[in-house]
């Protein structure tokens, strides 16, 4: 049994470290990038400054279809709306129009708000995310290669992660076998050092630098999510993911519904619109404790349409509800809330906003750009224990 820990530990020992040197550098500039956009919210409002208004408590805030009509929006060309609870918070309207930027607008006096048009603070971190996510390409082909890349390399880290730990656990569970590694010691040579920085930084960040790099990998992508909807998938879900691409219950559907609409006229578009308000109030009545409201604009043909609430922490998918409401007059049709979702639906919700640590506040932000960093430096130490033990191969 012995002999088979030993061989099962050498074949990862060298697994660890063939692909450590293999994707080492991407994963050093993913980690460095990391670092710099952990707060990149933050930083680029600091820096770009963020779109407030100045509330009145002599008026009430003008009601959304109004809103639209004093800046000559038409309400078809609107996407969504969303409204933050703050009173200094403008109105954010996004159009159907990919290309037209979004609009902020004062919702006590009806007019646009502009502010520091230059953005730098966006420009500068819009480039940054290009590096961390594609190494500074920005389209094309090479862009497809380079995601590729990415996803490859944080699919090597995330083995690197797992298997760190089972190198890291000394053969001998002493206290004086655990005091070198637990903690960083002084006096010690360059590769006694980096030994210690190594094992000491794996440790200490070990399951939260793997729940950062595991949701990398569901972002870099698609078969994580399918092999969660087969496992903790609904009965529809697994359906979905084990079926052969392009023959899903999903895909058949919309083939079928796609014949039937080239058969059929399209179905008679509304005699009723709800308001635009209306459709608001109507999440708002429901969650009184709602941080942020977001509106989707029907077109004149759906029946329904979605009110997304988000309250307390609005990066928090626990914490967030989609109404379905009737596009005619605003009733409650549906209510789609965290609890309603799948277990595999309910992990990746976790996921976006998991990889940032958002979803716990700041204090997550700040443990997330630790460990980042902290994977710079496994990176870093890792690269170099390789070279001198490259360097020592060729002295023999």
């Amino acid at each position: 049994m012995s002999a088979l820990v030993s061989l099962l530990r050498r074949v990862l020992f060298w697994s660890h470290l063939t692909v450590g040197v293999v994707a080492g550098l991407l994963i050093l500039l993913m980690s460095v990038t990391g670092v710099m956009l952990g707060f990149e919210r933050q930083m680029i409002a600091a820096i770009d400054g963020r779109p407030t208004v100045e509330p009145t408590s002599s008026v009430d805030r003008i009601a959304l279809d109004t809103l639209l009509a004093r800046n000559g929006i038409l309400r078809d060309d609107v996407s969504s709306i969303a409204i933050r609870r703050g009173d200094d918070q403008p109105v954010l309207v996004r159009f159907r129009d990919r290309e037209r930027a979004a609009l902020n607008v004062d919702p006590w006096r009806g007019d646009s708000v502009t502010f520091n048009s230059e953005r730098k603070g966006q420009a500068f971190f819009s480039g940054l995310r290009r590096w961390h996510r594609w190494v500074g390409n920005s389209g094309g082909e090479w862009r497809a290669r380079m995601k590729a890349a990415t996803g490859a390399a944080n699919l090597g880290f995330l083995l690197l992660v797992m298997s760190g730990v089972w190198l890291w656990w000394p053969k001998r569970l002493t206290w004086s076998s655990l005091r070198s590694i637990l903690w960083f010691r002084r006096g010690l040579s360059p590769k006694a050092r980096d030994f210690n920085w190594h094992n000491t930084i794996g440790f200490w960040s070990a399951i939260p630098l793997f729940a950062v790099v595991a949701s990398g990998v569901f972002i870099s992508y698609n078969w994580p999510d399918r092999w969660l909807d087969r496992v903790l998938g609904s009965p529809e879900e697994r359906a979905a993911a084990t079926a052969p691409s392009g023959d899903s219950p999903t895909a058949a559907r919309a083939s079928t519904s796609g014949e039937n609409a080239e058969q059929s006229d399209q179905p008679p578009a509304r005699t009723v619109d709800a308001g635009l308000q209306q459709l608001a109030n109507t999440a708002m009545n429901r969650y009184p404790d709602w941080q942020l409201i977001t509106v989707t604009v029907p077109d004149a043909f759906d029946s329904t349409t979605s009110v997304a609430v988000a309250e307390g922490n609005t990066y928090r998918p626990d914490l967030r509800t989609t109404l379905v409401l009737n596009a005619s007059d605003a009733r409650i049709v549906e209510t789609r809330d965290y609890a309603s979702l799948s277990t595999s639906r309910r992990i990746r919700s976790w996921t976006r906003f998991g990889h940032t640590g958002e979803v716990f506040g700041w204090f997550g932000q700040l443990i997330a750009t630790i460990v980042t960093a902290g994977g710079a430096v496994l990176v870093w130490t890792g690269i170099a224990l390789s070279w001198r033990r490259l360097l020592k191969w060729w002295a023999r």
